[in-house]
């Protein structure tokens, strides 16, 4: 992939490398963190955490017309829960309205209040697991794109763009953003016994 991305030329030039940290999959993330601490040691460039629920935000505010006032982007977790985060666009700025949480999607539509309904759209894998339990009428102005997924080239966009609001950091100080502390793992030992 970086092979294709580069296109035969040197890596010279960067100023920093952005990198999606979740939340969402363990195993994902931790690869996404390692190959950009990995690049930016050896490169000698600072890293970017983006969030990857604004990611996935991003493809909504570019595609959409009218541009929706009010996000929701959802990815799925363990055990019928999903990750979230709702973001307000204004002023062409993706605010965050909130820290990333966890939660039932019950709990996700009991969370938006009128002002957000009216301008909605639920974006990620998880997105068609709230709409059912948003309130009476509100689905009706709700639109949900459940195929959206974080998008590198628009996130790279967005920071280019709004480089005031991103601070590089060191690579060793780049982290994943897990939400769920408890994972659910277990030593082999602790596990059930198999067939």
């Amino acid at each position: 992939m970086l092979a294709r991305m580069l296109d035969g030329k040197p890596p010279s030039g960067f100023e920093a490398i952005v990198c999606g940290v979740g939340p969402g999959s363990f195993t994902g993330l931790r690869v996404a963190v390692g190959v950009a601490q990995g690049l930016a040691w050896s490169l000698d460039l600072p890293v970017i955490p983006f969030c990857s629920l604004m990611a996935q935000a991003l493809g909504s505010v570019v595609d959409l017309s009218p541009t929706p006032r009010f996000l929701l982007s959802t990815t799925a977790a363990q055990s019928g829960l999903l990750y979230w985060r709702v973001f307000q666009y204004q002023d062409e700025v993706l605010q965050a309205q909130g820290s990333p949480q966890l939660d039932s999607p019950e709990t996700v539509a009991s969370c938006l209040s009128g002002n957000i309904l009216d301008s909605l759209v639920i974006v990620g894998s998880a997105a068609e697991s709230v709409a059912p339990h948003l309130t009476t009428g509100a689905t009706d102005r709700i639109k949900v794109e459940a195929t959206r997924r974080p998008d590198a080239a628009l996130m790279l966009d967005y920071v280019m763009a709004n480089k005031s609001a991103f601070q590089g950091i060191a690579p060793e100080l780049l982290a994943p953003s897990y939400v769920q502390i408890d994972i659910g793992w277990k030593k082999i030992s602790e596990q059930p016994k198999r067939a």
